[in-house]
C-alpha cells in the first residue's frame, strides 16, 4: 500500500532546505522498529512489531520486493555486512537469523542460518567491519561477540538490558548503554572497563562511533544528541534541536553527516565536521521511530507512525540535497574456505591428542606383593566410590 502525504517544512534560523513534500509508503500493520539501506543503495528494509521484514526498492515507487516472515514476535534490529552479501536480523524471539542477500538469485534474501546466542530478546545487532565477527546485544544484559569462522562466542556479562551499543571500526572498543541508566560505558576486547561517559539525563537510544575512532555519538530520551571525545570521555558538542525523545540516529560511512529522528515528528540533518544543523524536516502528525541515511547520501528514510494510529505503518523518503557519493562495495567475503581451514585445524588437534593418548600405557593394577595372603578368602578393596566398588577375593 502506498500513501502520498504532503508535509510542509518549517525552517528555523540557520537551517535550510528546498523540499516541501515527501512520499509516504505504508507496508506494515504495526510500528516500524528499524529501517536500513542495503549497502549497494538499491533497497530499503523495514522491520516491525508485525513480525516481518519488508524489502523495498529504493526508487520513486518503493515497491515491495520480498517479505520475510521468519520471526515470532517483533523484529527489533537488522544489519548488513559491508559487502552487502549477508543480512542478520533478530528480535523478541531471541533467534538471530542470517540471510544471503543477492539480487542475482531468484529470491533476494535466503535464510541460511539461525543462531541462539543471547537466550533473550535481541536489542541490537552489529556486523563487524571485517565481516567475520557479529555482535549481539540482548535484554539479558549480555553483549556477545561471535566469530562466524570459529563458531565460538565471547561474552561480556551485564546486569541490565542493553538499550544501545556500538563497536569501533578496529573492534578494540565496545560502547554499551543499559536500560534505566543514562551512562555509557566503554570496554576493551577483554571486557575491562576503560571509560564512563556521563552527561545525559535519561536513557540512551542509540550509539555510533566515527570511522576515525575519535568520537562517540549518542542520542537520548533527554531530547539531545551528544558528540563525545573518546580520548577523555568528555562532551565535545550537544545538539538540542529536538523537543522530545530522540529515537534514532544514523551516520554516513565517512562520519561527515548525521541524521536524527524524534517522537516530536522532526528529522534533522547535521554536518558533523562543522557541528551545525543543515536541514530540518517537520513530519506534522507523526512520530519518528527510526531513521537511515542512504549510502549515496542523497536520501533519508524516516520510519514514522501517525500519532495515535498503529495501522498502517510506513516511512518517508526525504531528499537531502547533498552531493551524491559514489557507492563502491568491497569484494564479497567468502567465509567457507576460512571455516573449512578452521575445521581442519580443530580436527588435526583432536587427532594429535588421540594419538598421544593411545601411546600412553594404562596404569597397572597388579599387586606388587606376590606372596599369598595368610588370611584365606580376605577381600581387598582396590577402589571405591558412589558409583564403583572393585573387590578381589583371595583363593578365587
Amino acid at each position: 500500500m502506498r500513501n502520498s502525504i504532503t508535509i510542509f517544512l518549517f525552517i528555523s534560523t540557520g537551517v535550510f532546505a528546498q523540499v516541501d513534500s515527501f512520499p509516504y509508503f505504508s507496508n506494515h500493520t504495526n510500528d516500524i522498529t528499524n529501517i536500513i539501506f542495503s549497502p549497494d543503495d538499491k533497497y530499503i528494509l523495514t522491520s516491525s512489531w508485525d513480525e516481518t521484514i519488508v524489502i523495498h526498492r529504493n526508487d520513486s515507487t518503493c515497491d515491495t520486493v520480498q517479505v520475510l516472515r521468519d520471526f515470532k514476535g517483533a523484529v527489533n534490529t537488522m544489519a548488513f555486512s559491508r559487502d552487502g552479501y549477508k543480512l542478520i536480523a533478530g528480535g523478541q524471539d531471541g533467534i538471530l537469523n542470517m540471510y544471503t542477500f543477492s539480487d542475482s538469485f531468484f529470491i533476494l534474501a535466503n535464510i541460511d542460518a539461525q543462531l541462539l546466542l543471547n537466550n533473550a530478546q535481541i536489542e541490537k545487532l552489529i556486523y563487524g567491519p571485517g565481516m567475520r565477527i557479529i555482535f549481539s546485544a540482548g535484554s539479558d544484559g549480555r553483549f556477545i561477540i561471535y566469530d562466524l569462522v570459529k563458531e565460538k562466542p565471547m561474552i561480556l556479562k551485564g546486569n541490565r538490558p542493553i538499550c544501545a551499543a556500538a563497536v569501533a571500526i578496529d573492534r578494540m572498543s565496545y560502547f554499551i548503554a543499559n536500560d534505566g541508566n543514562p551512562l555509557i560505558q566503554q570496554f576493551d576486547i577483554f571486557g575491562k572497563l576503560l571509560n564512563t561517559f556521563e552527561g545525559h539525563s535519561n536513557d540512551i537510544t542509540d550509539l555510533l562511533v566515527t570511522v576515525d575512532r575519535k568520537y562517540l555519538i549518542s542520542s537520548s530520551k533527554d531530547k539531545t544528541i551528544k558528540i563525545w571525545d573518546i580520548a577523555n570521555a568528555k562532551v565535545a558538542h550537544t545538539f538540542t534541536d529536538h523537543t522530545w525523545s530522540v529515537t534514532d540516529i544514523d551516520m554516513d560511512p565517512f562520519g561527515l553527516y548525521l541524521v536524527s529522528g524524534s517522537l516530536d515528528g522532526t528529522v534533522h540533518l547535521y554536518d558533523l565536521k562543522a557541528q551545525t544543523t543543515l536541514s530540518s524536516y517537520a513530519l506534522t502528525g507523526f512520530k519518528v521511530n527510526t531513521v537511515a541515511l542512504s549510502p549515496s547520501n542523497t536520501t533519508i528514510a524516516a520510519a514514522a507512525q501517525p500519532t495515535g494510529v498503529k495501522n498502517p505503518a510506513g516511512f518517508f523518503t526525504i531528499p537531502t540535497g547533498l552531493k551524491p557519493r559514489k557507492v563502491v562495495l568491497p569484494k564479497v567475503m567468502d567465509l567457507e574456505p576460512l571455516i573449512a581451514k578452521e575445521q581442519a585445524k580443530e580436527q588435526a588437534k583432536k587427532d594429535k591428542q588421540a594419538k598421544k593418548e593411545s601411546k600412553e600405557k594404562p596404569k597397572s593394577t597388579k599387586e606388587t606383593n606376590t606372596k599369598p595372603d595368610k588370611q584365606a578368602n580376605k577381600e581387598s578393596v582396590l577402589e571405591i566410590s558412589e558409583q564403583v566398588k572393585i573387590t578381589i577375593k583371595d583363593n578365587e
